[in-house]
């Protein structure tokens, strides 16, 4: 089974959902996350995040990882999934209750599906 190299992505939040990662699953592959995370880059008070996958095989339903947690001034908050996968298709996004006050962070690997 070929494993792709890890990849770390990230970006600051805004108040309108947005993708987390550079692309979707691509077909044939399976993606693993070793790591979610929320970081304040607020040097005055707490905000909140919302991370989200998206299931290409219904409809890009949204399912909630992360819902509307508090990441503390000067702090973060680690979310590591190491089992979650995502399917081809399969996207990840975020938003966060003020613009460019909680920035998100994704490692991840893509690997052959197995079918």
């Amino acid at each position: 089974m070929a494993i792709s190299t890890p990849r770390t992505f990230g970006i600051e939040l805004t108040t309108s959902a947005q993708r987390i990662m550079h692309n979707v699953v691509p077909a044939g592959k399976v993606r693993r996350f070793t790591l979610i995370q929320m970081a304040s880059i607020d040097a005055a008070a707490d905000n909140y995040g919302t991370v989200r996958w998206l299931d290409a095989s219904n409809g890009n339903a949204a399912n909630p990882l992360l819902s509307q947690v508090a990441v503390p001034l000067r702090d973060a908050v680690p979310a590591v999934v190491g089992a979650l996968a995502l399917e081809a298709g399969d996207d990840l996004v975020g938003l966060a209750s003020a613009n460019a006050k909680v920035h998100v962070t994704v490692t991840y690997f893509d690997e052959d599906a197995v079918t």
